[in-house]
């Protein structure tokens, strides 16, 4: 049992005195262990409240709580040692207000909620070492108000949330230390709001949600290795995510979903076998843009269900690199995949397309890449290999007012356009610079359409076949040794030029 001196109970009931009066002040200090605080300040004219609870030692517990009107109020709860718990909560129209909670220790666990009318308010807990518990939570109408969670250490768990109506607000989790695990939660209507997340270490995890999010930001940056991100935003409009990881095998998925409008999704990546993944559903004016630097990454890119007015990115520089943009239900959208090293692959999806564009560019060698199109109407397809052993490929399918173009420059590069079923007014080219080429065009029910073909170096073979063409043209034009070429043309008002300079060329036109 503990005995108070005759100096501290007379200033504990002065204090106590001013529980029902507008200012009121409470104020505890335990050192030891096994210690339980409880303070709760409630009252409907309850302002300008402070509350400050301090615990020194193991097994403390401490529970603050101003309720009902806080206004002008600030609560510090400061804990140091192991297995400590603390909660504080202030609620119903709370402003210019501040929620504090300090551990020091390992296996703490602390809550802080600020809810019911939230403005002008700080709610923070700190904590810093290990197999720590942390939450911060704002909730019902949160304006112009920050949650601030801060965990140093390992192994540490923390969570941010503020739901229900967030406007201007601001929520941030930062984690410094290995294998620490952070959520970040805006939902139910976020308004110009920010969602920040960093991590530092190895193994870390992150996981960042805004839900109804209108001019909103949400962002991760983790440096180290072996990290994780996820970030997801639903109902999205005038908004942006931005993933930035630094390090080894990190591994970043980012969604945007259900009327995404004037988005953005930006990942950046730099290390050693990162994997990036951006969708985006029923998406309008917006973009998808994936950056990675190293070796061994791998990235994705979805838009799907009306794609509208948008972008698609993907830029990797380093080696054994895998890119790939699939669009459905695009219209006037962009699909580039740039890639610099050797032994990289890319690939362009688009379905049910109109206005759109597709590229891929790749510099270096053992390259593969492929775009298609289908059911493409006034769109344009481009590859472009400069290296050796590269192999491109594009297919269009009921293509109308459509060009493919491929571009190498290198050795062993093997080229493929495919137009085919009611291709109308469309034109393919193909140009080869290097040794050991081939290239081939097919065209089919082909309308006001041309293809070339040129290749210069040695041991080329082109093959152009036009099947139900109309006014169409075929060249080829090989310079080099021991080059093939086949033009196959059937329809009305075909031309075929085919010129070869060199030995051993062999060459064949059939209309």
């Amino acid at each position: 049992m503990k005995i108070l001196s005759p100096m501290t109970a007379i200033t504990l009931a002065v204090i106590s005195s001013a529980t029902l009066a507008g200012n009121n002040t409470s104020i505890l200090t335990q050192i030891g262990s096994g210690n339980m605080a409880v303070t709760d300040q409630t009252d409907p004219t309850i302002q300008n409240n402070l509350i400050v609870q301090t615990q020194i030692g193991t097994t403390n517990d401490s529970d603050a709580s101003q309720t009902i009107d806080t206004n002008n109020s600030a609560t510090w709860h400061l804990q140091v040692g192991e297995s400590n718990v603390a909660t504080s909560i202030q609620s119903d129209n709370t402003s210019l207000s501040i929620l504090s909670i300090n551990q020091l220790g390992q296996a703490n666990m602390a809550n802080v909620e600020q809810d019911e009318n939230i403005t002008a308010s700080v709610a923070i807990l700190n904590q810093v070492g290990q197999s720590n518990v942390g939450e911060v939570v704002q909730y019902d109408e949160v304006f112009s108000s920050v949650a601030l969670l801060n965990q140093v250490g390992s192994m540490n768990h923390g969570r941010v949330e503020q739901e229900e109506g967030v406007s201007v607000s601001v929520a941030i989790l930062n984690q410094f230390g290995d294998e620490n695990d952070g959520g970040i939660e805006q939902e139910e209507g976020v308004f110009g709001s920010v969602a920040v997340m960093n991590q530092f270490g190895e193994m870390n995890n992150a996981d960042l949600d805004q839900d109804e999010v209108t001019a909103g930001v949400a962002f991760i940056n983790q440096v180290g290795s072996m990290n994780e991100a996820d970030v997801e935003q639903e109902d999205t409009t005038f908004s942006s995510i931005f993933v930035n990881q630094v390090g080894s095998m990190n591994e970043a998925d980012v969604e945007q979903e259900e009327d995404v409008t004037a988005s953005t999704i930006f990942i950046n990546q730099l290390g050693q076998m990162n994997e990036a993944e951006a969708f985006q559903e029923e998406v309008t004016a917006s973009g998808a843009f994936i950056v990675q630097t190293g070796s061994m990454n791998s990235a994705e890119v979805g838009q799907s269900e009306v794609v509208v007015f948008s972008i698609g990115f993907i830029n990797q520089i380093g080696e054994m690199n895998e890119a790939s943009i699939d669009q459905e239900d695009a219209t006037t959208t962009v699909a580039f995949i740039n890639q610099t090293g050797s032994m990289n692959e890319a690939e362009t999806f688009q379905e049910t397309t109109s206005g759109s564009f597709g590229s891929v560019s790749q510099a270096g060698s053992g390259h593969f890449s492929a775009i298609e199109q289908f059911e493409v109407t006034s769109s344009v397809a481009i590859v472009n290999q400069v290296g050796s052993a590269n192999e491109g490929g594009i297919d269009q399918e009921e293509v109308t007012a459509s060009i493919a173009t491929i571009d190498q420059v290198g050795s062993t590069n093997d080229a493929d356009i495919d137009q085919v079923a009611e291709t109308v007014s469309s034109a393919a080219v193909i140009e080869q610079v290097g040794d050991a080429n081939d290239a081939d065009i097919v065209q089919d029910a082909t309308e006001f359409s041309g293809a070339l073909i040129v290749q210069a170096g040695s041991m080329n073979m082109s093959e152009i076949t036009q099947t139900g063409a109309i006014l169409s043209t075929a060249v080829t034009f090989q310079v080099g040794t021991d080059n093939s070429y086949v033009i196959s043309q059937t329809g009305l008002g075909q031309r075929a030029v085919a010129v070869q300079i060199g030995t051993g060329n062999m060459g064949t036109i059939m209309q």
